[in-house]
């Protein structure tokens, strides 16, 4: 039995290094599209300059197809891994344990897509429109600055915003299903409360620069969501109660 478990295992790991292997390889055919589509969210936010990259190093555009894919591979292969790892514990698992396992794992699912497209449609050219109207305020005090982006700090750019928003889509998720589950127990809310706090505090100090004004605000961007979250389950449940 021991011997079977084993060969599942090893099994799952086989699937889930050829599945590693083909999306690298389907990656690095389409690498300039998947290029593209990473740019694209900023090609209307330049004009009627357009946008372009340039590179200081011989290797630097090939280097930087690599991470591109490494990235991607990386992304796609997490998901596979989790589903496997929800497909082999299965079997051991009671059904509501295993349908509160699924549920969680599909809920994650959805704000994963869910942080890509506010990455892409919202924090993405907000940011570019944010960090370039620096260059059109002192252009016009006579200082001449022009804007010229490396191709490799760019995806560096962009795959730190993307971990960044994932993480957060994440953790609110997080606090979503926990707050569904204690059912707006007040008791409960007030015994956790601090224990959120804290750790939007220590979230906000890992994935922002060493700069505590920028902390301070994420902190308490999540603390007042997290707030928002605690007073809309209430006013349902209370809403609830008077249908009653």
């Amino acid at each position: 039995m021991l011997y079977g478990y084993f060969l599942e295992i090893r099994n799952r790991f086989l699937l889930i290094v050829y599945g590693w292997l083909f999306t690298a390889l389907i990656t690095y055919l389409y690498k300039e599209t998947l290029l593209f589509l990473l740019i694209k969210p900023n090609f209307f936010l330049t004009n009627p300059i357009p946008i372009y990259f340039i590179f200081t190093s011989i290797t630097e555009i090939f280097s930087t197809y690599l991470k591109l894919i490494y990235f991607l591979s990386n992304q796609v292969c997490l998901i596979c891994f989790l589903y496997h790892v929800l497909l082999f514990l299965s079997p051991g698992l009671y059904y509501f344990e295993y349908k509160l396992l699924k549920k969680v794992f599909f809920i994650g699912l959805l704000f994963f897509f869910l942080s890509i497209i506010i990455l892409n449609t919202i924090i993405l050219p907000a940011c570019w429109t944010f960090f370039l109207s620096f260059q059109k305020t002192i252009a016009n005090n006579s200082v001449n600055l022009y804007f010229e982006a490396k191709i490799n700090e760019y995806l560096k750019f962009y795959t730190n915003l993307y971990f960044m928003c994932n993480l957060s889509c994440q953790m609110f998720m997080i606090i979503i299903l926990f707050l569904i589950h204690i059912k707006g127990d007040l008791n409960l809310i007030k015994k956790f409360r601090k224990i959120f706090y804290l750790s939007f505090v220590i979230f906000a100090t890992i994935i922002t620069p060493p700069d505590v004004t920028t902390q301070l605000i994420l902190s308490s961007s999540m603390i007042c969501l997290y707030e928002i979250l605690i007073f809309s389950i209430l006013f349902k449940n209370c809403f609830n109660l008077e249908a009653r």
